[in-house]
């Protein structure tokens, strides 16, 4: 029997090339970069790799109106934030002075669209925000070897906060728990059309759902009460499927719960190391400054996890009127 070669149509061919391109730039950019690591720490990674991101060549340079069609924006918005970030993005320089010009590779392009999905209207951040993040420079006048060991530690940081902030990627949209609800409706339903056993089976994993979903529950009491129907799904196995349902749903509520719970916690944490730093700046002599410096060292011994946001909110509040020696408590 002879072998045949394998011929692959046109669309086969292109889907093979975009997952090579997926590749390369996950190998070029995970692990090495902190846009990066925001992205893929709230679950974006996805508005990252879009068709026309995928679709670039590797061997190509593009000028700033294609590389405005591919990160689907406007050429003047590429040019102002190319601008502001231009060492970071580091395209491919022609000409002097007026007459320079500029070309991107697929690294470039891709670090444009990073950029661009975090700042700009409704955004996170701003470039100059973006730009302190790239750099790793502080209000703290540091040297660059620290700074870089900062930048280690940020990555590190981003990394370990997954557990804590809200991803978008994983509850994407309202439509998500509607079709769940749909599903549990269809299931209820024909739970109801069972014998007398079923019905009581319904009314249960109704009741335990209802209990988890409460606000006046407490999180800890909700996931005791969601290992519940792992116990119902062993008893009754031939309704696992619509028991595991029912079991989903209440972990992504209770996911929901734990990420609104931890924003209130951070937003608590941030406004008091603002109140902190105002009162900083109304102390009357040394003693009562050194009384607020210790605060804030507990705040930040407390809340290792957020030593980098309180260095950020003190380093924003503080930067029209630095006072030396006010942010030397986090080093100590």
């Amino acid at each position: 029997m002879n072998d045949q070669p394998v011929v692959m149509t046109k669309e086969e061919l292109e889907e093979v090339r975009r997952d090579e391109m997926r590749e390369i730039l996950i190998k070029a950019f995970d692990g090495n970069s902190m846009l990066y690591e925001i992205y893929k720490k709230r679950g974006w990674l996805e508005r990252l790799f879009t068709e026309r991101i995928l679709s670039m060549d590797k061997d190509a340079l593009y000028i700033s109106n294609q590389v405005a069609e591919i990160i689907e924006t406007e050429p003047h918005v590429v040019k102002n934030k190319r601008r502001v970030l231009l060492e970071y993005i580091n395209p491919v320089e022609y000409g002097e002075g007026n007459a320079k010009t500029y070309k991107h590779n697929y690294i470039s392009v891709f670090k444009m669209k990073m950029i661009h999905g975090l700042t700009g209207e409704a955004s996170e951040f701003t470039l100059p925000q973006l730009k302190e993040l790239i750099s790793g420079q502080t209000s703290l006048s540091k040297t660059n070897k620290t700074q870089d060991q900062d930048n280690e530690i940020l990555i590190r940081l981003m990394r370990k906060m997954e557990q804590f902030e809200q991803f978008q990627g994983m509850v994407e949209s309202g439509e998500f728990f509607e079709e769940i609800e749909k599903r549990l409706t269809k299931a209820t339903e024909r739970l109801m059309e069972s014998n007398q056993d079923i019905n009581e089976l319904n009314i249960k994993i109704a009741e335990l759902y209802e209990k988890i979903i409460s606000p006046e529950v407490s999180i800890s009491e909700k996931e005791s009460l969601q290992s519940e129907f792992a116990k119902l799904a062993d008893k009754h196995p031939t309704h696992a499927f619509t028991i595991n349902m029912y079991s989903n749903a209440a972990e992504d509520r209770i996911t929901r719960f734990k990420q609104a719970e931890r924003e209130l916690q951070v937003q608590t944490i941030k406004e008091a190391v603002l109140s902190c730093y105002e009162a900083f700046e109304a102390a009357k002599d040394d003693s009562e400054r050194e009384g607020i410096r210790i605060q804030l060292q507990k705040l930040a011994n407390d809340n290792h996890d957020l030593n980098y946001d309180i260095r950020f909110w003190l380093s924003t509040a503080g930067k029209e009127r630095k006072k030396k020696g006010f942010w030397s408590f986090l080093n100590r």
